[in-house]
């Protein structure tokens, strides 16, 4: 499962004087799956602790990629809830970072959401 830390098999030391027949293949199968187990821990560790292997790379473009989909859904969805109360006065923004950035549109939305008209100056 992910997230859980793999725990080394460990098996009882065994000497060749107290291995039977039958035995040694059970010994050399649990052999082999330690040295897979190690082999595959080395290879995990050297992989990311390099900072610039393939897997950390990919990992850190995917984690931007996702955050930039997530910033341009969350401005197309401010921007929507935007122009639906800015459309009961008639107005509309196309982009929500400039067309608010000079306050004006701001100060409109203010006026739509409080229901009052505020002081020009």
């Amino acid at each position: 499962m992910e997230g859980e830390a793999r725990a080394a098999v460990e098996f009882p030391a065994v000497t060749m004087s107290t291995i039977s027949p039958t035995d040694f293949d059970s010994v050399e199968i649990q052999q082999q799956y330690n040295d897979i187990n190690n082999r595959w821990d080395i290879a995990a560790e050297t992989e990311w602790d390099n900072e610039n292997s393939s897997a950390r790379l990919f990992e850190r473009s995917r984690i931007k990629a996702l955050a930039d989909e997530r910033e341009a859904v969350q401005k197309k969805t401010f921007t929507k809830w935007v122009n639906s109360h800015l459309g009961r006065v008639t107005c509309r923004i196309g982009d929500l970072y400039t067309d608010l950035r000079d306050g004006r549109m701001l100060i409109r939305l203010l006026e739509v959401l409080s229901g009052e008209q505020l002081v020009k100056r």
